[in-house]
């Protein structure tokens, strides 16, 4: 049957879109049908260019099979290919990433399971664990280099502490010498006979000190002040 379907497939026809002449687009572009009103192809006029029809296919037990006639199986993922046999089927790995496209190709490779699109197990899994080893040694510098970054940075927010402490003191120092100077300008800038006096003076005067009152003083002050106003009163009485 498989030499059946091979004699058939080089008896095959090509199958041009209609237009293809004219347009250089149209002869990229997969078979449509004509379903044009006035279209000659669609009307089998004259002769014109193959249909696609039922006639042109191979055997239909023999569709979907491999040349080596094995039946043809797409691989998503672990439990599809497990399921697979040796002797009976053909796997297709499906568009998957390449670290589970290792996978599954190492696991083809030891259940002796044959790979339509991969030609060479070995080559292909050579290439991908040197591209692994590429990745893995250029991220572990990455990583250092980053390390080595936030290390120096801080060093030097370090450095800038201990810099900035002694920088306080210095000023302070500063601030405590300029005082320093001030009082002394004010007292050489003092008259030379009236300087020694006036020292005496300020030492002289001193703030006096309130002393509390007693009670007794205070009743005292009350009733002198009371005595001062009744006449006052009196006085607005008579006038009234």
């Amino acid at each position: 049957m498989l030499k059946l379907r091979a004699e058939i497939s080089k008896r095959r026809p090509a199958f041009p879109r209609n237009k293809s002449g004219h347009r250089m687009n149209l002869r990229v572009s997969s078979w449509r049908k004509p379903k044009g009103k006035h279209t000659k192809l669609r009307l089998h006029k004259g002769s014109r260019l193959p249909l696609v029809k039922d006639g042109f296919r191979g055997p239909a037990v023999v569709r979907g099979v491999h040349n080596s006639g094995l039946q043809m199986v797409l691989v998503h993922n672990m439990p599809q290919l497990l399921a697979l046999k040796a002797g009976e089927h053909t796997a297709i790995i499906a568009d998957v990433g390449q670290r589970k496209k290792y996978d599954l190709v190492k696991k083809a490779s030891e259940l002796n399971i044959a790979l339509v699109n991969v030609k060479s197990i070995q080559k292909f899994l050579d290439t991908i664990e040197k591209d692994i080893k590429v990745r893995k040694h250029q991220r572990s510098e990455y990583v250092k280099s980053r390390t080595k970054k936030a290390e120096t940075k801080k060093e030097e927010k370090k450095q800038e502490k201990i810099e900035s402490k002694p920088g306080k003191s210095e000023t302070n120092l500063e601030v405590n010498t300029e005082k320093k100077v001030v009082a002394e300008s004010s007292a050489s800038i003092a008259p030379q006979g009236k300087s020694s006096v006036g020292v005496t003076e300020i030492q002289e005067a001193k703030p006096e000190v309130k002393t509390e009152k007693s009670r007794a003083e205070i009743l005292k002050e009350q009733q002198a002040k009371a005595d001062l106003s009744k006449p006052k009163l009196r006085d607005a009485g008579e006038k009234k």
